[in-house]
C-alpha cells in the first residue's frame, strides 16, 4: 500500500511538471502513462508558457526561446518610396505581397492614392482615414456664389477644426451672420472686403485679396460671437475659411440676421429698429447665405468710402492679417520656408487659431516632428506625401493634391514630403491654439546624451554627433 501510495504521489509530481529528466524516467511513472492514457497528463503550470496569454512584464524562463532583435531591411529597391506603376492601373502588389484586382476600381481614384493601393511596408496596424478632399464634399449652389464644407462628419478625427471653400461672384455678399466659435479665413483668390464691431460696438473694415504678383494673400479672424460681412469686389472672391469645432454643422453655432429677424414678431423688430412695420415687408424669410449686391462697392482700396463714422472708435487690433508684409523664415535644413501667424507672436486677435504657411522646395521635406495640439493640413499646391504614426506600432501614409485637407491629432508623429522634382509644395498648417508649437525629432536626438541614441538606434556615435542642433522645419 505505501509503495502505491509513493508511486502515486510521484505521478502526481510529474503532473505538476516539477519532477525531474530521470524521475520522469522511471519505468513505473512510463506504466502509470500508459495504464492511464490521455487522462493524465503533465501541465507545467510553473511555467509561463503555459499561460493563456503572454505577459510583457515577466521575465523569460530559461526553456523559452530569446527572440533576437533583428536589423530592418533597408536594402535597395523598396525603402519606402512611393510604389511605380510603369503607367499601368494601379495594383495592390508590393514586393511579391497582393495580387492584382479581379473586378472593376476606380483606377483614377487609385492613381491619387497610391499609398492607399499598394504603401510602404512600414505601414501597420489600424488607422483610421485622416484625409478628405473637397473636391468630394456636395457643393452647394447660390446666386452669387457657392460653399462646400468638411466637418466632422466628413473627417471625424478632426474634432477641433472644420472647414468651408467660399466663392463668391463679384460685388456679392455673404450674408451678415456671426458663430459661436471663431472664423479664421485665408483668401485663396480675389479681392473683397469684411466689415464687423467688437462687443464694445468699435467698428473695423478692410479690403482683403489673395496672392498677386508673387506676394502671398490677406488672412482674418473673427473672434467668437463677432458679426460681420464679408464682400467679393470686382475680381470676385474665394475663401478657405476655418471654424474651431469639427462639428460645425450643429445647431447653434451658425446665426443669420435675416433668419433671426424672419423668426421674430414684427412688431418686436420694428420697435427694436425704430421703424414702422410697413417698411420690413422685404426681409427674407428663408435666408439666402449668399445674395448679389444691388450696387457695386467702391474698389479695392477704397474701403474707406463705405466706412461709417462710430462715436465709440475702431477695433484695438486689425482683424486682417497681411501675409505678404511678413517676413519669411528661411528654413535652416534649405528645404523651404515658413510663415507663422499666433496671437502670441504677431496677429493678437487670433487667441484660438495658430497657423502656418509652409513653402517646401522640389522634393524637400517638412522634418519629422509632432505637435500639442491637433493639426489640420489644407494642400494649396503641389502634391505631398505624410505618414503618421499614432503610437502602437502603427502608421498610415497619405499621399495629397491641391484642395486636399488631412489631420495628424495631437502628437502623431508625422512629416509631410514633396513628391514633385520641380514644383513646390504650399500648404497651411492650422491648430487650435493661441501659439504655433512643434517638436522636431532630429533636434530631440541632437541634444540627447549620445550613448542613449547609438545605444537605442544601434548606430554608431560618430553619427549622433552629427545630428544638428538647430530644428530644422524643411529639410532639403
Amino acid at each position: 500500500m505505501f509503495a502505491r501510495l509513493s508511486h502515486l504521489f510521484v505521478a502526481t509530481l510529474a503532473i505538476a511538471g516539477t519532477v525531474s529528466a530521470t524521475l520522469s524516467a522511471d519505468d513505473e511513472i512510463r506504466a502509470f502513462f500508459a495504464r492511464e492514457g490521455a487522462t493524465a497528463r503533465p501541465m507545467n503550470l510553473g511555467r509561463r508558457s503555459a499561460a493563456s496569454s503572454r505577459t510583457r512584464h515577466l521575465r523569460p524562463v530559461e526553456d523559452e526561446p530569446v527572440v533576437q532583435q533583428t536589423k530592418r531591411d533597408i536594402t535597395p529597391p523598396d525603402v519606402g518610396q512611393v510604389v511605380d506603376f510603369d503607367g499601368k492601373d494601379p495594383q495592390p502588389i508590393r514586393n511579391g505581397n497582393g495580387d492584382t484586382f479581379l473586378a472593376n476600381s476606380n483606377h483614377e481614384l487609385d492613381a491619387q492614392n497610391p499609398d492607399n493601393v499598394a504603401g510602404p511596408t512600414t505601414d501597420a496596424g489600424v488607422v483610421p482615414n485622416l484625409k478628405w478632399s473637397f473636391s468630394l464634399s456636395h457643393t452647394r449652389l447660390l446666386k452669387g456664389g457657392w460653399v462646400r464644407e468638411q466637418t466632422i462628419t466628413d473627417l471625424p478625427p478632426s474634432k477641433d477644426i472644420a472647414a468651408a471653400e467660399l466663392r463668391l461672384s463679384p460685388n456679392a455678399y455673404r450674408e451678415l451672420h456671426w458663430h459661436r466659435i471663431a472664423e479664421w479665413g485665408y483668401i485663396l483668390n480675389g479681392t473683397g472686403r469684411v466689415s464687423a464691431i467688437d462687443e464694445s460696438g468699435r467698428s473695423y473694415i478692410s479690403d482683403v485679396k489673395g496672392p498677386t504678383n508673387g506676394e502671398d494673400p490677406d488672412l482674418y479672424y473673427f473672434p467668437p460671437g463677432v458679426p460681420h460681412s464679408i464682400q467679393a469686389l470686382d475680381q470676385g472672391l474665394e475663401i478657405l475659411i476655418i471654424f474651431t469645432d469639427g462639428n460645425f454643422d450643429s445647431s447653434g453655432t451658425t446665426f443669420m440676421l435675416s433668419d433671426w429677424l424672419a423668426h421674430t414678431p414684427l412688431e418686436i423688430v420694428a420697435q427694436n429698429l425704430g421703424v414702422n412695420t410697413s417698411l420690413l415687408g422685404g426681409i427674407p424669410q428663408k435666408d439666402p447665405y449668399i445674395l448679389e449686391s444691388t450696387v457695386p462697392p467702391p474698389g479695392l482700396g477704397h474701403y474707406g468710402d463705405q466706412a461709417v463714422s462710430d462715436p465709440n472708435g475702431e477695433v484695438p487690433s486689425p482683424y486682417v492679417f497681411r501675409i505678404s508684409e511678413q517676413n519669411k523664415t528661411v528654413a535652416p535644413g534649405g528645404g523651404g520656408w515658413v510663415k507663422i501667424q499666433d496671437s502670441v507672436t504677431n496677429f493678437p486677435v487670433s487667441k484660438q487659431l495658430a497657423s502656418a504657411l509652409v513653402f517646401v522646395e522640389p522634393n524637400g521635406l517638412r522634418e519629422l516632428h509632432w505637435h500639442v495640439n491637433d493639426e489640420w493640413l489644407y494642400i494649396i499646391s503641389g502634391r505631398g506625401r505624410a505618414t503618421a504614426f499614432p503610437g502602437g506600432s502603427a502608421a498610415r501614409t497619405f499621399d495629397f493634391q491641391p484642395g486636399d485637407t488631412a489631420v495628424f491629432p495631437v502628437s502623431y508623429g508625422h512629416y509631410v514630403k514633396n513628391l514633385s522634382p520641380t514644383e513646390p509644395l504650399i500648404f497651411l498648417e492650422l491648430f487650435k491654439a493661441e501659439r504655433f508649437v512643434d517638436f522636431s525629432a532630429t533636434q530631440w536626438l541632437a541634444l540627447t546624451p549620445r550613448q542613449v541614441v547609438a545605444d537605442l538606434l544601434k548606430i554608431p556615435i560618430s553619427t549622433v554627433e552629427g545630428f544638428v542642433k538647430e530644428k530644422q522645419i524643411i529639410i532639403a
